[in-house]
């Protein structure tokens, strides 16, 4: 976690007009006991003023924008508030001397090419940002109908000269704003004419960071984790593990009711930092196996990330099979450990070799097959055993809410027998292991796991849709035959950063004939 790096406040601003303005603001907030990032104290001479400024916004709690001529002209406040954005921060508009039309004057190249690799490095689309109004528009478009705070001032061409002429001498002593003992005994200049009281400014900002504190400062520190956890080439040894995996997926899953609003947003990088944590404390299993055509990967992508949203763990090709693999069997466990098997029906999958291999799968092993409609497909061009089924239509599309309907619908299904899907998986990924080792007795189920297994195949039995195979109850059968033969030979106690070994000590273990205790198949779902 990152919490005693974070700070409470990221302030971006422009110079020109608000520097005396941030400096008495960071100073009232530093007294009352706030962490605030001050560009003026917080890059330290000789480091690197992005890193520095990019760390600053992604390990602060809030970003705050002070909305002045220079700040929204600003190429570099720009890039400032788009990456806030894209980190999901909860942003404050705060109204210094806000405008909406300026001087159209063309950027340098310099400060085109500031902004042109931001785009690009983020995989953004390039905006054609290319004067001070195009930047102008684009910082009102961000900030959009996020409600501002009034902090006005009035500073004419000659103030923001006193101000310069002040801060130019003033540059050595930014470092003591650290220091609260210079902070109490000294007296900032005031430039120009205050219109808003600086008190009732620091009260009303008070206020919002107050505001559904605890869970922004979740959204920090799991954000934080995300981020190292990506410039580590995703290793999973720097997933989140036991009881914070498990406050992080109740916090993804935080309903706002009563007209309330997140007052921040989990970026798709979080979204799939929590799934891929989850994936792993759950044997690498997952809720969904995606059957599409590389063609169709855009739209895959898209209804991946709304379903990470709401947790949901997913098995696609490109991420989940390791370098070396054997491809086609890697195919094969990912379709036996998911709960259903979701089709993207397009005119490129129906005429794939590999979706139809990969269907025909799903169908032997009665996994709950649902079909995404994502292209206009003929009917008779379905594959045969999809031409029954009730499909989600992404074709009709015409709003944000259609396609919001349609993930709700997915959801919905998802719900459905959740239970039931979740231990036919289980039992089945089971009984395939035991098949695969010569029915050896050390992959039979013992203790609770048998108990619930008795249960669930009684109950479902006789069930019309995706009933339990015949390999469920062979290995149910032979683990009662055996209960009471069989104990716990090795108990397996690990550090949750190494999962990936246990789960392969633990197989190999039971290949070799020695029953396990193994947290991750003992604990019963």
């Amino acid at each position: 976690m990152m919490t005693n790096q974070s700070k409470e406040v990221f302030i971006s601003y422009g110079r020109r007009e608000s520097l005396n303005f941030v400096a008495r603001l960071h100073q009232q907030l530093k007294l009352a006991g706030h962490h605030i990032w001050f560009d003026k104290v917080n890059i330290p001479d000789g480091d690197d003023y992005q890193q520095r400024i990019n760390h600053g916004i992604e390990s602060a709690h809030n970003f705050v924008c002070i909305m002045a001529p220079r700040c929204l002209t600003s190429p570099f406040c720009l890039v400032e508030l788009e990456y806030a954005r894209l980190l999901g921060k909860r942003v404050i508009p705060v109204n210094h001397m806000v405008i909406f039309k300026t001087v159209s004057q063309a950027l340098s190249a310099g400060d085109q090419q500031v902004l042109v690799a931001f785009y690009q490095f983020f995989n953004l689309p390039d905006l054609n940002i290319r004067s001070t109004q195009d930047v102008l528009n684009r910082s009102h478009a961000l900030i959009g109908k996020t409600d501002w705070l009034d902090a006005k001032e009035e500073l004419s061409d000659a103030d923001c000269q006193r101000l310069v002429e002040w801060a130019q001498p003033y540059e050595n002593n930014w470092a003591k704003h650290e220091d609260i003992e210079y902070l109490e005994s000294h007296d900032l200049p005031v430039f120009g004419e205050t219109i808003d009281a600086l008190e009732s400014v620091v009260e009303r900002l008070t206020a919002v960071l107050s505001r559904q504190k605890e869970y922004v400062h979740t959204h920090t520190d799991i954000l934080g984790n995300a981020l190292h956890w990506q410039n580590n080439q995703k290793a999973t040894q720097h997933l989140l593990v036991g009881k914070e995996r498990i406050a992080a997926e109740e916090w993804l899953l935080t309903e706002f009711l009563g007209g309330k609003q997140p007052p921040c947003q989990p970026t798709a990088l979080v979204c799939e930092y929590i799934c891929e944590a989850r994936k792993n404390a759950e044997n690498l299993m997952t809720d969904i196996f995606i059957c599409y055509d590389v063609q169709d990967k855009n739209i895959r992508n898209l209804v991946i990330q709304s379903l990470s949203h709401y947790a949901k763990t997913t098995w696609i090709h490109d991420r989940d099979i390791q370098k070396g693999a054997d491809y086609g069997r890697a195919i094969e466990v990912g379709i036996e450990n998911a709960d259903n098997f979701f089709y993207f029906v397009s005119p490129h999958s129906v005429v794939s070799e590999y979706c139809q291999r990969e269907l025909a799968r799903a169908l032997q092993y009665h996994k709950r097959v649902v079909p995404l409609l994502i292209a206009p497909t003929p009917a008779a061009d379905f594959p045969e055993a999809l031409r029954g089924l009730q499909y989600v239509d992404f074709t009709d599309n015409t709003c944000q809410a259609d396609y919001d309907s349609d993930i709700d619908d997915i959801l919905n299904i998802l719900r459905h027998d959740r239970e039931y899907y979740e231990q036919h998986k289980v039992l089945l990924a089971r009984s395939l292991k035991w098949t695969a080792e010569d029915r050896k007795p050390s992959f039979l189920l013992r203790g609770h796991n048998l108990e619930n297994a008795q249960t669930w195949l009684r109950l479902n039995e006789g069930r019309a849709l995706h009933p339990p195979l015949a390999l469920h109850k062979e290995l149910i059968t032979a683990s009662e035959a055996a209960k009471g033969q069989l104990g716990t030979e090795v108990f397996l106690s690990y550090s949750r950063k190494d999962g990936d070994f246990a789960r392969e000590l633990n197989t190999a273990l039971q290949q070799a004939g020695k029953t396990t205790w193994f947290d991750q198949e003992s604990i019963s779902t």
